[in-house]
């Protein structure tokens, strides 16, 4: 499907109209962005971000909480090492009563996510957008309780280099006006940037969302600004409808390049607009495995709205 692609071209594209706002395109749309010189300037960065321990702490979790359904202190021991109040030597007790497979896959676990975080304020004002820069103590979506990522989580702030820039501040003012487009009205919204490094090898492959279909408890996401697809195939965008039936449906499929993003509503969004949308993105593999490594490196915002 030919970029820009709105709800718009995805009602007519099914024969009923989807109300939620969305919006897929290219930065190269964005006043002050060229998208070679975004993508040149930022391709690096990646490789400089700290690995996410939490995709393996949810996996050593799951691990555990098969095993152990009904101990309530394994539990509390969980929640604790998930929130770095301890450390993994804290649950030897049941790892050491797990099977040799299973214990051995515990400990064969390692992270394949790199990430940073930075959080932006954006305000309209007589002279034009102000933004400024604001400390992520932790971060903690607002989903269900028994939702690991419920749980406060704590990653590296990104390099004031990479967001204290012309670059970057043209792609804020990008996204303020993409909520703009909805909002006419719109005076202030925060604006969280996740910078995710993900990698695939020929035994695993790469995936940005193992949770599958989700919401992230924001107003409106970029769900991803794609920056690097190095030597991967898949690695697709669904947008999903939640159906009053509860069932799910893919409403628009597209593989973003670098340079692309998608935008939506998130949360909520089917008491503001009614129509309640999901998103996804596939995993993806390597496409020369003479290579040991792919990787799909973004950009992504969660927004809310303030004013």
């Amino acid at each position: 499907m030919q970029l820009p692609i709105t709800q718009n071209t995805i009602s007519t594209q099914l024969g009923r109209k989807i109300h939620s706002p969305i919006y897929i395109d290219s930065i190269e749309n964005f006043d002050g962005l060229v998208a070679e010189r975004f993508l040149e300037f930022f391709s690096p960065m990646f490789e400089s971000f700290a690995w996410d321990h939490y995709d393996v702490r949810r996996l050593q979790m799951e691990m555990l909480l098969a095993a152990f359904p009904e101990d309530e202190t394994l539990r509390s021991r969980l929640r604790a090492y998930y929130t770095d109040q301890a450390d993994v030597d804290s649950l030897q007790k049941w790892v050491d009563q797990l099977n040799a497979e299973d214990k051995k896959a515990f400990q064969a676990l390692q992270p394949w996510r790199r990430r940073a975080v930075a959080q932006f304020t954006i305000e309209k004002s007589e002279k034009g957008l102000k933004i400024w820069r604001t400390m992520v103590p932790h971060f903690q979506q607002d989903l269900d309780q028994n939702d690991v990522r419920s749980m406060p989580r704590i990653f590296a702030e990104c390099e004031h280099k990479y967001t204290e820039n012309e670059m970057f501040q043209s792609l804020l003012k990008g996204v303020f006006s993409l909520v703009q487009k909805t909002r006419p009205n719109l005076k202030k919204i925060t604006a969280t940037a996740h910078f995710m490094s993900v990698k695939a090898v020929a035994a695993k492959a790469g995936d940005n969302s193992p949770e599958g279909a989700h919401e992230d408890g924001a107003d409106y996401i970029v769900s991803a600004l794609v920056v690097n697809r190095k030597n991967i195939i898949g690695g697709e965008t669904q947008i999903i409808e939640q159906l009053a039936d509860g069932k799910k449906e893919i409403i628009c499929r597209h593989t973003l390049q670098p340079g692309q993003f998608v935008f939506q509503a998130d949360s909520r969004d089917e008491l503001t607009y009614g129509t309640d949308l999901w998103h996804h993105v596939t995993p993806f593999q390597l496409a020369d495995e003479s290579q040991s490594e792919g990787w799909r490196d973004i950009i992504g915002f969660d927004i809310n709205v303030v004013a």
